[in-house]
């Protein structure tokens, strides 16, 4: 549940930017994993993969990953667990 909360909260500050900057997000995907540690069990990686239906050379590509790294749920993780983000611009 910790991982869906956290995609929704980027989802919805992405949503925010781009109702304010007039983009479509519509068909945007966040789709993420988690692996756990084993001593301590734990959380240790959440695997995340985002596609955004925006070509990559899209004006606003950088505000948007700015939003999502600077989303609450991302500054609120424990420092230790690691978020690879992979990008897909499928516009």
């Amino acid at each position: 549940m910790m991982c869906c909360a956290m995609a929704a909260c980027m989802e919805t500050i992405m949503g925010i930017y781009a109702e304010d900057n007039g983009l479509d997000l519509t068909g945007t995907v966040i789709t993420v994993g988690k692996v756990m540690s084993a001593n301590p069990r734990r959380i240790a990686r959440i695997e995340t993969e985002i596609s955004v239906p925006l070509p990559a050379d899209n004006p606003h590509k950088q505000a948007l990953l700015d939003c999502v790294l600077g989303s609450p749920a991302m500054r609120s993780l424990h420092p230790d667990i690691e978020v690879p983000i992979t990008w897909n611009w499928v516009g």
